[in-house]
């Protein structure tokens, strides 16, 4: 998993939701929930005060291994399941955007994570998923720990002063994350088991019945329903896969990466509403966001995979609000978070 690559808050404002999937959740978590749930978890965040992994988490998830990570800034959003489209999967042979990806040079994603590139990912959809090598098939138990934390854009379109210490000091040990994960023979060969990752991944950040309901897993789309402990609502809750890439280096390193959209909603008497949670404040710009997260694995033994993993979160321009499409407009393309971690895989005998 691009740690949970799809999805890693505690606060005194509950309820809140946020998925850093403690790093990416890795809900990204997405959650890391794609692949990379982890990422994907992280991806899940919807007040600017839930910016470290675990907080990310509790407010919403997933550890797609690949992606597992975190978000700021309060997010409005329209009905969940019925509008957010699964994204289309594999290309077709011939589609240019196939040709293109073809001639994008293995190292790329290396380059991208090492060389902390700030421009949007020039790779798309390319694969229907991520197909991990044999040595990922069975059960881990995860570590995850945040070692940097930066603000591309400066600190101001990060959230502010008090986001960034408080993301700050979810480095280090003190703040690691341990959750279990699961890859399994799937049809391509070995994959993430999202279902099973995104509900050990929630478990541990939200409390033990926090997912109430997985309608969707897919590699390009999951969703759920998230009640956290204590926040006394629901959240309709759908991360979906905008762009994917994997690269086999050689037999013991294995490289990865999705790009995750979060589509977070309240549920109010069974229906998503297009309003604020409750933590929001009124009229507070409303800030749509990408996150890529991003997975360099390596074997170092039968036992243990290590990974170096990176989030970035990029903005999305707004129609609706002047204020977001301005500071869309000074990121320049750029990430507003940026957050690496480094994640160790122990097999489970």
């Amino acid at each position: 998993m691009p740690a949970l690559h799809w999805l890693h808050c505690s606060s005194k404002n509950a309820p809140r939701v946020a998925l850093t999937m403690r790093r990416p959740l890795q809900l990204s978590v997405v959650i890391v929930f794609s692949c990379l749930l982890v990422p994907a978890a992280r991806a899940l965040n919807i007040d600017e005060s839930c910016n470290n992994r675990r907080s990310f988490i509790r407010h919403v998830t997933t550890t797609s291994f690949g992606a597992a990570t975190c978000l700021c800034g309060p997010l409005l959003v329209p009905s969940s399941n019925a509008n957010a489209a699964e994204p289309t999967a594999p290309l077709p042979t011939g589609n240019p955007m196939k040709d293109k990806a073809s001639e994008l040079e293995s190292g790329l994603l290396e380059a991208r994570v090492t060389e902390n590139v700030l421009s949007p990912p020039p790779y798309g959809l390319e694969v229907p998923d991520i197909v991990y090598p044999t040595w990922f098939d069975g059960r881990w138990d995860v570590y995850s720990e945040t070692t940097s934390v930066e603000a591309p854009c400066g600190i101001p379109l990060f959230g502010g002063n008090s986001t960034f210490a408080s993301a700050k000091k979810e480095i280090g040990p003190g703040s690691a994350l341990r959750y279990k994960a699961r890859f399994i023979e799937g049809a391509p060969g070995i994959i993430a088991d999202r279902e099973y990752n995104v509900r050990e991944i929630v478990k541990q950040a939200m409390g033990e019945n926090a997912v109430q309901d997985v309608s969707m897993a897919t590699p390009n789309k999951f969703s759920c329903l998230l009640a956290p402990a204590g926040a006394g609502q629901i959240l309709s809750v759908d991360l979906l896969t905008l762009a994917r890439r994997q690269e086999i280096i050689d037999g013991k390193n294995f490289h990865c990466s999705e790009v995750v959209r979060q589509v977070v909603a309240p549920i109010n008497q069974g229906k998503p509403q297009m309003t604020p949670l409750p933590s929001q404040q009124p009229g507070k710009t409303v800030l749509l966001k990408e996150i890529e997260t991003t997975s360099l694995y390596s074997l170092e033994s039968d036992n243990k995979i290590r990974c170096l993993q990176r989030s970035a979160t990029f903005l999305l321009p707004s129609q609706q609000d002047p204020v977001a499409y301005q500071l869309w407009q000074l990121s320049r393309g750029r990430p507003i978070d940026v957050r690496f971690y480094d994640v160790t895989y122990t097999k489970k005998l």
